[in-house]
């Protein structure tokens, strides 16, 4: 077996010990990332095998340092399978175990009968596995081939092909040959190491960053929406109405104010849970009768407001009216008792602040409980001198 270059051996070993630290050292945070020891062990393993080239030019040394150096691509693998979704890569793992598992005796054999020319059979061996990785991960669906994992298929690509370029530059391998076939393997190795290390910490960090989006959308989301009913607090519907108000045309909007009739009562008689249902029930018959520029609310409670931009108070009635039977039909699908509704409609004055429109709705609300309940009734005029229409039945039996 022909001397290796040491210094080319020491330099991969540094090397490859240099990507396997960094990757640790840079990554120790994110160690409950799934696939993590996958990549520990993938990296180590080959930095160690690249020590032991190094190290000893003896036979049983050197088919650990081929064993060692061939399962880093595989082994990177099956991380990367567990750190993407189960179905994210092709093929089945399984192959990835069977393929590494495969080599080995193969490799052993070699050394056994023909040592001289084994190194052939290690240098053949992981270029194929360096292939078959490089295709896995190139076949990733498109949803998942990120590209740090098409830079790192494209970089075991043309690492499986290290040996047939160090042939002409080293005059060949074996006997006849000027160089091991074992360095450009461990050259190969070391800089397969130092992509994937880059690699593997921009996904990583790519991981990390999609999930701070995710849970800052979350956290927007819980301080914005009602847990319940799944529409807009008190605090974003003022958000969200104030600014159609000041976008849209003065007067154009009706604003809507109701709640459940006797709801104290379904919470008293029935629980909390049935009190639950009823506003679940109530909200979700809200939102099937809306536009999308519509602006639904929760205020608290069993109390909901409604803004309709570029509306009147005929068409706000109907639309109250279509709320109403909604929620008739969907009472009668589940065990709760007859529900109803009381409306208190306004016009939106031009240049209205929305919480002189809330009050004045409010004061249409408490006039159609008054009223008798169960019914719509429109305020004209301000605050403190408000005109009430008659109020209007919407369709359900009088509480």
């Amino acid at each position: 077996m022909p001397t290796a270059p040491l210094d080319a051996l020491q330099v991969a070993a540094a090397t490859a010990g240099v990507a396997a630290a960094s990757l640790t050292g840079f990554g120790w945070r994110h160690a409950g990332q799934r696939g993590w020891r996958w990549w520990m062990a993938a990296v180590w393993l080959a930095a160690l095998g690249s020590v032991l080239a190094a190290a000893s030019a003896q036979v049983p040394v050197r088919f650990l340092a081929e064993v060692l150096l061939l399962q880093w691509p595989l082994t990177l693998l099956i991380g990367l399978r567990r750190f993407h979704a189960r179905d994210a890569l092709p093929l089945h793992a399984s192959l990835d175990f069977g393929a590494l598992l495969l080599a080995v005796p193969v490799l052993a054999a070699a050394f056994a009968a023909t040592p001289a020319q084994a190194p052939w059979v290690a240098a053949t061996a992981g270029s194929l596995l360096l292939l078959y990785a490089a295709t896995v991960a190139l076949r990733t669906p498109a949803g998942h081939a990120t590209p740090p994992l098409q830079a790192l298929a494209a970089t075991q690509c043309l690492l499986a092909f290290a040996p047939l370029v160090a042939w002409p530059l080293g005059g060949g391998f074996g006997p006849i040959g000027s160089i091991d076939p074992l360095v450009p393997r461990a050259v190969a190795a070391a800089l397969g190491l130092t992509v994937a290390a880059f690699v593997l910490l921009t996904m990583v960090g790519q991981r990390t960053e999609q999930q701070l989006r995710e849970s800052r959308q979350r956290l927007r989301t819980l301080a914005n929406m009602d847990a319940l009913t799944q529409v807009p607090n008190r605090r974003h519907f003022n958000d969200l109405a104030g600014l159609a108000l000041r976008n849209d045309p003065p007067g154009s909007a009706v604003l809507l104010m109701f709640d459940v009739d006797h709801f104290k009562g379904i919470n008293d008689s029935l629980g909390h849970a049935a009190g639950d249902r009823a506003l679940t029930l109530v909200a979700s018959s809200m939102l099937e009768h809306l536009r999308a520029e519509d602006v639904p609310g929760r205020l608290g409670g069993d109390e909901f407001a409604l803004l309709l931009r570029g509306a009147g108070v005929p068409a706000a009635i109907g639309v109250a009216g279509r709320i109403v039977h909604a929620v008739q039909r969907r009472t009668a699908l589940q065990q709760l008792p007859r529900l109803t509704l009381s409306f208190g409609l306004v016009q939106v004055l031009a240049n209205e602040p929305l919480d002189d429109a809330l009050r004045r709705a409010d004061q249409a609300l408490f006039e159609a409980k008054r009223q008798g309940r169960n019914c719509a009734v429109a305020a004209e005029g301000d605050e403190a001198h408000p005109v009430f229409s008659e109020s209007q039945r919407l369709g359900l039996a009088a509480a």
